[in-house]
């Protein structure tokens, strides 16, 4: 109990001051300046030199647009003699920062929801209806299995899916690529920017017969798609980020001074004696001045 009075008499009536000690010793000063000079190397070379600490800096604000041209034709067996342009290999027909420009594809003509035989795998192979597992649906299937294996083709037999028939066979991709044209084609962007601080698809086409029964296109799209990714970054000079820094640096010298104090008092082997000249107690001057008189 005494200890923890003599604890909290001293915390509530001491008080502390800083006394200057000049210590004459080439390692301590040496020491001393060492590390001023590399907290000084930080704040000029890093701080100011490095990350401009000296500027207000501001995040680039950009719109894109992108815009292609282009027109090629084409002439197949299943699609006949044919004209592209913008409207038919650039899809979507608009993007943010971005376009994709259609090279190849895989197209599938005239697909009605029905029953068919399934694309020939290792899966989809049968001989008989105890091949084929009804209601099953594959990561790789085109629908949903009927349970029935039916005639692929003359010599083959797979099973029968429900779906958009006849089904997707991507087998086999075009070479060379179905609108190898694209290579020529012009790409434009244009790229507008300010600070304000300062001032692999697939789609498909529907359509009905006069019956009312609905139709589609299916076309698996390849090509290439330009992204186009816009960043930067201003700075100009301003006396509030710079005097922040200047305050911090002069802060962190502080950091050789507690260093070189911690090294002095507790680490080298003259340690007692330089104590003895760093600290130094006083008593109050009435009461010293109150014994004295007592004597």
């Amino acid at each position: 109990m005494a200890g923890c009075c003599a604890v909290l008499g001293s915390f509530l009536f001491e008080y502390d001051t800083p006394r200057i000690v000049l210590i004459r010793s080439r390692k301590v000063g040496l020491m001393n300046r060492t590390v001023q000079l590399l907290i000084l190397a930080y704040v000029i070379g890093w701080v100011f030199v490095w990350e401009k600490g000296y500027q207000e800096t501001d995040s680039v604000v950009s719109s894109v647009t992108a815009k292609v041209k282009g027109v090629t034709t084409t002439n197949t067996s299943k699609l006949g003699f044919r004209i592209w342009d913008v409207a038919d290999y650039v899809i979507p027909a608009q993007e943010e920062n971005s376009v994709f420009i259609m090279t190849n594809m895989i197209i599938t003509m005239n697909q009605t929801q029905g029953l068919c035989p399934e694309i020939p795998d290792k899966t989809t192979v049968c001989e008989t209806n105890a091949n084929c597992t009804a209601g099953s649906a594959g990561t790789h299937s085109s629908g949903v299995a009927t349970g029935r294996c039916v005639s692929f083709n003359g010599t083959l037999k797979t099973c029968e899916v429900a779906a958009w028939c006849p089904v997707e066979d991507d087998t086999e991709v075009p070479n060379p690529a179905f609108l190898k044209a694209a290579e020529n084609f012009t790409l434009l962007v244009k790229n507008n920017i300010w600070y304000p601080k300062f001032n692999f698809s697939k789609f498909a086409k529907y359509y009905s017969d006069p019956n009312g029964t609905e139709h589609r296109t299916l076309i698996k799209a390849y090509g290439i798609r330009f992204d186009i990714i816009v960043f930067g970054k201003a700075g100009k000079f301003d006396i509030i980020p710079t005097m922040i820094n200047i305050g911090s640096g002069l802060a962190i010298l502080g950091v050789a001074t507690v260093l070189c104090d911690v090294i002095v008092l507790y680490c080298m082997k003259k340690r007692y004696y330089y104590r003895e000249k760093k600290y130094k107690y006083v008593e109050d001057y009435e009461q010293g001045l109150g014994n004295e008189m007592d004597q």
